[in-house]
């Protein structure tokens, strides 16, 4: 699976926290000797870089190497909650409606210069720019973000807004060497090609081949522990697709590989010299249901209902991701703070799926095999890409449904056609995807009227009124349980209007050699996030290459 087959939407919708993370090989937890200095660690990436600047990233490869270089005010720590990165503290006034953060006075940008609160104001207007329509473009909508002394900056809210500290853990830019440029401008700056970032690496070297990136000797979050990073230098390489790179890593030639397919998957279980880690996230894979009035078989809520009955969604699971994930109930996993125990379940029963068609005199009253009513076929197509795992997920599900008497077609397509033809225009029946969520378990942006229509994501443009106050009134506070029971309404009745068929939540599949140490499981809030405490790594030996 690779970025390019997901929604991302950075809408403030946030992780559960990870008891266990399964790494996946005979011995699962290779032994570690004591870090050392030194060496070099290869990852293999699918891809290649467009442009190295956290504001307009456009590739994996891109966001990858905003993670390595770059940070921000906040981030995630171990247990998934927001900490202090370059800032050193950071408190509310008014209810939440002011927000006041001290950046840390030994946070260097990788030239030496300080990191200071002209950075923050700077990253923040352009992402407020009217040009900008990227993952941040609704993290500072209405902000007023101030200048308060040189490492001191205030944001003030025109309303409480719930989710608001996850948006500071946006990667900031140098307004030293970027400040004059306006957004309009800032894809064709030499920067992108040469970043200057805060993170724990700094960019050396590009080429055809991989990026270099070396280890940052004045990085404050290593401090005051010890003086800098393990390792000397990140390479990396690009490849045509995980495939390729999962082959290098089995002859040694790179130290690790993300984004794996399940049968790529199986591949690595099978090295001896690596360890398989199965890496759970909120990302979710779901059906969504287009209720607009235009589509009339989904209209009847009880076929939506029997569609939900009809779906065996370990099988779907086991098909289309060789199980690796968790079956779906709801928008958010049962570990997240969010999630509602009392909704309607659906538990997968072909039996109950008819009987329900049966009572909304969906019958196969003209013998064609097909149920039927008012002389309206129940039938219709799921859109989806031609990706793999997709398009196994699809056929399970078309077979589901047929065989309670549905007339199921797939239509699989290149994903980018998907998403500006068919997602955004809202011209399908039933929409097969996976939406990579990142931060804060928001499902406005999925749920509120207001986002019926592209660039919302409210696919299946399904809304009521009590579901449109509920979320907006869990967005004006930061009492997680407040929040919770504000969802509650909510999730329970759109687990009863069955708009969306939520199927599981995806694992991202990593391999790495054993003779890499460090790596700390942490809430995956994204793919990049694997690198969260990229500082901490070390290798056994420091191969030559």
């Amino acid at each position: 699976m690779t970025g390019r087959d997901k929604f991302i939407v950075v809408a403030l919708i946030g992780l559960m926290v990870v008891a266990s993370v399964a790494a996946i090989a005979a011995d699962q937890n290779p032994a570690a000797g004591d870090p050392a200095y030194g060496g070099t660690y290869v990852e293999g990436v699918a891809g290649v870089p467009q442009y190295l600047n956290p504001v307009i990233a456009a590739t994996d490869v891109d966001e990858d190497v905003s993670r390595l270089a770059f940070s921000g005010l906040t981030r995630y720590d171990q247990t998934g909650a927001i900490v202090p990165d370059l800032a050193s503290a950071f408190h509310t006034e008014s209810d939440g409606r002011i927000w006041t953060f001290d950046i840390r006075e030994d946070a260097t940008w990788h030239d030496g210069q300080p990191v200071t609160a002209d950075d923050v104001v700077f990253t923040v207007k352009l992402l407020q720019d009217r040009g900008y329509v990227g993952p941040y473009s609704d993290a500072f909508r209405g902000v007023t973000v101030d200048r308060i002394a040189p490492r001191t900056v205030r944001f003030t809210l025109p309303d409480v807004y719930g989710p608001f500290a996850d948006s500071t853990t946006v990667p900031l830019l140098p307004s030293h060497l970027l400040g004059n440029v306006p957004y309009a401008e800032l894809s064709r700056q030499p920067f992108n090609a040469s970043p200057i970032g805060t993170g724990p690496f700094r960019v050396s070297e590009i080429d055809a081949r991989q990026i270099v990136l070396l280890r940052n000797d004045d990085f404050y979050r290593t401090r005051p522990a010890r003086a800098r990073p393990y390792l000397d230098k990140v390479i990396l390489r690009f490849y045509p697709d995980s495939t390729e790179a999962l082959l290098a890593l089995s002859r040694g030639e790179i130290d690790g590989v993300g984004g794996l397919s399940s049968e790529d998957a199986e591949r690595a279980r099978s090295l001896k010299g690596a360890v398989l880690y199965s890496l759970p996230t909120d990302n979710f894979v779901s059906l969504f249901l287009n209720v607009r009035p235009d589509r009339v078989v989904f209209r009847d809520r009880q076929v939506r209902q029997a569609i939900a009955y009809a779906i065996d969604r370990g099988g779907v699971l086991r098909l289309a991701a060789d199980g690796r994930g968790t079956v779906a109930d709801e928008f958010v996993p049962s570990g997240s703070w969010a999630y509602v125990k009392d909704v309607t379940k659906y538990t997968f029963s072909t039996e109950d799926a008819k009987a329900l068609l049966d009572q909304a005199d969906w019958k196969d009253h003209d013998g064609d095999g097909i149920r039927d009513k008012g002389g309206q076929k129940l039938a219709f197509s799921i859109s989806t890409s031609d990706e793999p795992a997709r398009m196994a997920a699809a056929t399970e599900i078309q077979r589901d449904l047929n065989a309670v008497g549905m007339s199921v077609t797939v239509k699989s397509m290149p994903f980018g056609l998907l998403v500006d033809s068919v997602a955004r225009q809202r011209t399908f029946d039933a929409l097969l995807v996976e939406i990579a969520v990142s931060g804060d378990p928001d499902p406005y942006t999925f749920f509120h009227s207001t986002e019926v229509n592209d660039p919302g994501h409210n696919f299946s443009g399904f809304s009521t009124l009590p579901i449109d106050r509920n979320l907006e009134a869990a967005r004006r506070t930061f009492d997680e349980a407040a929040r919770r029971e504000l969802y509650a309404p909510a999730f329970q009745a759109i687990s009863k209007e069955v708009p969306v068929v939520f199927l599981y939540f995806s694992d991202y599949l990593y391999a790495q050699s054993r003779q890499v140490q460090g790596l700390r499981i942490a809430p995956l809030t994204d793919p990049r996030e694997r690198f969260w405490n990229v500082e901490d790594w070390y290798v056994k030996t420091a191969p030559k290459r």
